[in-house]
């Protein structure tokens, strides 16, 4: 079922792994902590047996994991061998996963091969967040079960069975279908070990027998692509998480010997349809799967998923066609003009010398001169000048961003999307200015009593004055000072300065959010 680093791994393995592990596991909802594809499906299908279920966020962050254990009554569980990069959240269960055992000889006793109800949850997971918060989706066994043994005619169509080698993570709903169910409710098979980098890929399908399908995304893929390293023969690409640009998909058809086919999916419904790239702009709906349109909305449901709206405007075609329209929270409407988020990252990303970045749109209470694009773009090589220069000659006036940012990386999550979230963020940091330093004070401290007694919070005075100290400017008059909420004892503020000319503006933040503004004029300026 898997071939990991130590060696080849059976079904026998995974049971007996999964029920030893279940012994240790607290009655309630778990947040999977591992990355590695075979600590996840041990530990997955130990949840199970234990009658709970996994949740399952591509946000990795401590803050995020925390939430979730608050909100759902969880606990965040890692493997002893493989322990998150992100770190570990508080309160977590580090867990030993045991060596896996030799097969069994006549008469020792197996591990029980469980009937599992197809009604139980065994998942909740969450949308990215790519256009808003991220939202829970509820998964029942069956329904996967069903879901997988559909996919398998398309993903893995071949008279021998094939081995699936991953560039994503399996706790993204992408990475949960293709490399760990497939493998164990169907004939496929996975390779597990690193996979952060393109040399890692390159050993994980050096490991694979043949034929070899790559699982990835079209960010991973360019990737690849320009690490130019020698690889074995791979059967077929697979590819989601994004739109595929022809450009790429030509190149790795041409590189790699192999078709690209693409998934259109959610996580709401998980994979519904396929095309091969390169060959048709019409996408085939899965065995199953139903598509009802109605003027400009469709809804889509699948054996066991019911049916829930689409974020995309599709035209239904025959013998269950579709054509992709684009998606409805791309459509950006400025100065009475109309065009989509889409077409111009496709403007900036063809752009030579630009490496990756996109546009932001403007917020939705922003209008008149305050509605304008914003851009964010890796480029090593180039000004934002000549950047901008480049999108003079091809937008219209009212979608040219005020100025181009250059940065050092975009704040693509595992699966290479760029959610609104991380864009708001990145420019909020922009706008901050350079990150100085941090204030937490301790419930103890001094300013405290009697501000307030029974419910204590910071004195802002406190907030302003340890974050001029840290900007380590001179103020010849404090302009305007806004506290947007109160600080509690204990809560860390972060302090970003920004300046221009003779102005300077101070922000604190505690968890992203602004607690202090502030606007003075610099005495060396």
């Amino acid at each position: 079922m898997f071939y990991t680093p130590s060696g080849p791994a059976t079904g026998y393995d995974l049971l007996h792994a999964a029920h030893k592990l279940a012994q240790q596991l607290p009655d309630c909802p778990v947040v999977s902590l591992c990355q590695d594809i075979w600590s996840f499906t041990v530990l997955f299908l130990a949840v199970v047996l234990r009658g709970q279920y996994l949740l399952l966020s591509s946000d990795r962050t401590v803050s995020r994991l925390t939430d979730l254990v608050q909100d759902y009554g969880a606990v965040c569980v890692a493997l002893e061998n493989d322990l998150p990069t992100e770190g570990l959240p508080p309160n977590s269960l580090v867990l030993p996963i045991g060596a896996r055992q030799a097969v069994p000889q006549e008469g020792v006793h197996l591990s029980a091969n469980p009937v599992i109800d197809s009604a139980q949850l065994v998942a909740v997971v969450f949308t990215s967040g790519s256009s808003g918060q991220p939202v829970g989706h509820r998964k029942h066994w069956g329904a996967l079960v069903e879901r997988s043994c559909v996919a398998r005619d398309l993903l893995d169509p071949e008279q021998a069975p094939a081995t699936a080698v991953g560039t994503v993570p399996p706790y993204h709903m992408y990475g949960f279908e293709t490399l760990v169910l497939q493998a164990i409710h169907t004939r496929g098979r996975t390779t597990t070990g690193p996979c952060a980098y393109p040399a890692d890929w390159q050993a994980l399908l050096e490991r694979s027998p043949a034929p070899r399908i790559l699982v990835t995304t079209p960010l991973q893929l360019r990737s690849l692509l320009r690490a130019n390293l020698a690889l074995p023969h791979i059967a077929r690409v697979i590819s989601a998480a994004a739109p595929m640009d022809m450009a790429v998909a030509h190149e790795a058809e041409l590189t790699l010997a192999a078709p690209v086919m693409e998934i259109y999916g959610a996580t709401e419904i998980g994979s519904v349809a396929m095309r091969h790239t390169t060959q048709t702009p019409l996408w085939q709906l899965y065995k199953g799967v139903v598509l009802e349109v109605a003027g400009e909305d469709a809804s889509i449901s699948a054996p066991g998923a019911p049916a829930f709206p689409l974020s995309d405007f599709v035209e239904p075609l025959p013998e269950r066609h579709f054509k992709l329209i684009g998606r409805k929270s791309d459509i950006v409407k400025l100065a009475a003009k109309r065009t989509s988020l889409a077409a111009l990252n496709t403007v900036l990303l063809a752009v030579p010398g630009v490496i990756d970045g996109a546009f932001l749109a403007p917020e939705e209470d922003q209008s008149g001169a305050l509605a304008r694009m914003q851009v964010f773009a890796v480029a090593p090589d180039l000004t934002a000048e000549q950047i901008m220069q480049h999108l003079r000659e091809q937008l219209d006036p009212a979608f040219l961003p005020r100025r181009v940012v250059l940065v050092e990386a975009m704040p693509r999550n595992s699966v290479g999307k760029l959610t609104v979230q991380g864009l708001r963020q990145l420019a909020a940091q922009e706008a901050d200015g350079v990150q100085l330093g941090t204030l937490c004070v301790s419930p103890d401290h001094p300013c405290l009593p009697g501000h307030f007694p029974g419910q204590p919070v910071v004195p802002g005075v406190v907030v302003l004055e340890e974050g001029l100290a840290q900007a380590k400017e001179a103020p010849t008059h404090i302009l305007q000072v806004k506290f947007m909420q109160p600080v509690l004892p204990g809560q860390q503020v972060v302090f970003f300065l920004k300046t221009e000319g003779a102005r300077a503006r101070l922000t604190g933040r505690v968890g992203g959010n602004a607690v202090l503004r502030a606007t003075f004029r610099v005495a060396h300026a």
